[in-house]
């Protein structure tokens, strides 16, 4: 006859080996603590822990290869992480896979991957095997020693302590994105070094910015606006918002102040369309680019894609790689070559288009704001604005780190340059370690935006009648175009008055801010009173496309567009 016993214990078994499905974690917990405090025998606590972590590696593994030819499955399971780990697994296979057993987030991702990139399934059982059989041993062992010690030392304490080793656990999975960022570091360098690429091929600067105003003697390089969470900040822009929305009836009337391009280019356009849009006769002001639409193929065949299309545009590295629906930089950097862009189109969202853009080799970078009233025969320049990206200068004492977090400016970002943010690429230890020498110019991020610490001065003395008539040329080229501002970047100021030596980088309608009030010599009464001016223009301007007859978005379709663009910023791979 069977012992009762035997019974329970076989059923506390066949609860821990699916427990190990659900988390394997919480599987070793359970069985550690019914060998202590039922006294369910070694035998039934490791191997139904044991066999449960195996058969859900298998099962991981093979729902990466079942997605070779199952559609849906693929579109659920096959992401920019999973295409990435392919960059390890090509070379350190066993590291990797006892790496990610370790590191919360990692371990589902890789090995999908390990199914979906078909490597040997002998290779990978074998492994996973061995790796279970040491993780599950260890981590159990340690459970039951540590349960005997709650249990019959600590007494009416004990369940409290159980309390804590659960609320460590939820804590754990809480941060596991931050954790899975140090695997990523123990397993390979997967962005490219910035400052690797930055000395390759942005030269050494003596403390100037070619082409470009002279910083010095500046009185404030901090506006009052920065020290304001954005939250805070545009509150009174967003009130103002609706208040001219009732005034003109309508939420989402900026939507066709562009009416050719999508929300008119408030959020969620495509970058590349709009560049398009410019007129072939005007074509010689836009810096080439092309584009490569990222599939759920092998991230191998995308870049063999990308390379053909490069060569057939004359395209070559380095090249800029950025979104084509994007904001503010996310997921903008330049890219040193095939090795590093295949890094990049690994991480990028499948099914999203990728930008690739010829670099402009000018420090100079502006942000020229045009308005045109619909009716009217001519545009106007409504701001010119020079951006400059953020740096710090070298004494020959401090380290590149000691630099960031003691300069005014850029310690406020100093968590973009030092690691501290998954969607922006840092320096490494040994770069911030270094000591710059006396003078030396040290450019802290390729994009100069304000996110990331660019500054911002205003320039509207640069405004000529060459420049605005070069500026009306482009624009009026463009179907449509009445309202938003040209990203370029040049060569010189003196140049650039004279409408020559620059080339747009991008083109913003409807959601381009007057970013001339974000000088920090601008007060916060004045840059809300220039948020406010350039509000009601643009309001001005849709209504009276309104009135030619064009239909603003329903505010579903708009916040539709606002919403998917939010989504795919978050998992846009880091910027430079």
């Amino acid at each position: 006859m069977i012992n009762p016993d035997t019974i329970i214990w076989f059923k506390e078994s066949i609860v821990i080996f699916f427990l190990t499905f659900l988390h394997e974690d919480a599987a070793i917990l359970a069985a550690g603590f019914a060998k202590v405090e039922n006294g369910l025998p070694l035998l039934f606590a490791y191997v139904p822990v044991y066999l449960g972590i195996v058969a859900g590696d298998v099962l991981i593994y093979g729902l990466g290869r079942l997605a070779q030819s199952n559609k849906w499955l693929r579109s659920k399971i096959i992401g920019p992480k999973v295409e990435r780990i392919k960059l390890w697994l090509n070379t350190h296979l066993v590291r990797v896979l006892v790496v990610c057993r370790l590191t919360p987030g990692l371990l589902f991702p890789t090995f999908v991957a390990c199914g979906w990139f078909k490597i040997p399934f002998w290779r990978f059982t074998t492994v996973s095997i061995i790796a279970g059989a040491v993780y599950s041993s260890i981590v159990l062992t340690i459970v039951i020693l540590f349960g005997h010690l709650v249990l019959f030392h600590l007494g009416y304490w004990a369940w409290g302590v159980v309390a804590v080793i659960v609320i460590g656990f939820a804590i754990r999975n809480f941060f596991k994105s931050r954790l899975s960022k140090t695997a990523e570091n123990v397993m390979g360098d997967i962005p490219p070094s910035f400052m690797d690429v930055i000395r390759k091929y942005i030269p050494s600067l003596k403390n100037k910015f070619s082409g470009m105003p002279s910083l010095e003697g500046l009185k404030r390089v901090v506006s009052s606006a920065e020290r304001i969470p954005n939250s805070i900040l545009y509150i009174p822009v967003g009130l103002r918002w609706f208040l001219l929305a009732i005034r003109y009836r309508s939420l989402t009337l900026p939507t066709v102040s562009n009416p050719m391009i999508e929300t008119g280019g408030f959020m969620g356009e495509s970058k590349s369309s709009v560049m398009n849009m410019v007129g072939n006769d005007q074509k010689e002001w836009v810096s080439e680019f092309v584009t490569l639409p990222r599939t759920g193929e092998d991230a191998q065949n995308d870049l063999d894609k990308a390379i053909s299309l490069m060569e057939e545009k004359g395209l070559d590295f380095p090249i800029v790689a950025k979104p084509d629906i994007g904001w503010n930089g996310y997921g903008v950097r330049l890219v040193d070559d095939s090795i590093d862009l295949h890094k990049y189109i690994a991480s990028f969202p499948t099914n999203e288009i990728i930008l690739l853009q010829r670099p402009v080799q000018h420090d100079g970078e502006a942000g020229i704001f045009y308005v045109r009233i619909p009716g009217e025969n001519t545009g106007r320049l409504y701001s010119i604005t020079l951006r400059y990206f953020p740096y710090v200068i070298g004494n020959g004492k401090l380290t590149l780190r000691e630099l960031i977090q003691t300069d005014p400016r850029t310690k406020l970002r100093a968590d973009f340059y030092l690691g501290g943010k998954s969607n922006h690429l840092g320096f490494g230890k040994e770069d911030l370690e270094s000591v710059p020498q006396e003078g030396e110019l040290i450019r802290l991020a390729f994009i100069g935006s304000l996110r990331v610490g660019g500054l911002y001065r205003d320039a509207g003395n640069l405004i000529t009648p060459e420049l605005t008539d070069r500026f009306e040329g482009i624009a009026r080229s463009m179907p449509e175009f009445f309202y938003g501002r040209f990203d370029i970047r040049f060569e010189s100021t003196d140049l650039l008055k004279e409408g020559k030596g620059f080339k747009i980088i991008e083109i913003n309608g409807a959601g381009a801010e007057a970013i001339q009030a974000w000088d920090p010599d601008v007060p916060l009464f004045k840059l809300y009173s220039e948020f406010f001016k350039a509000q009601s223009l643009l309001f001005k301007v849709a209504a009276l496309n309104r009135k030619r007859g064009f239909k603003p978005m329903s505010i579903r379709g708009f916040l539709k567009a606002i919403k998917r663009q939010n989504k795919l910023i978050e998992r846009y791979p880091a910027a430079g």
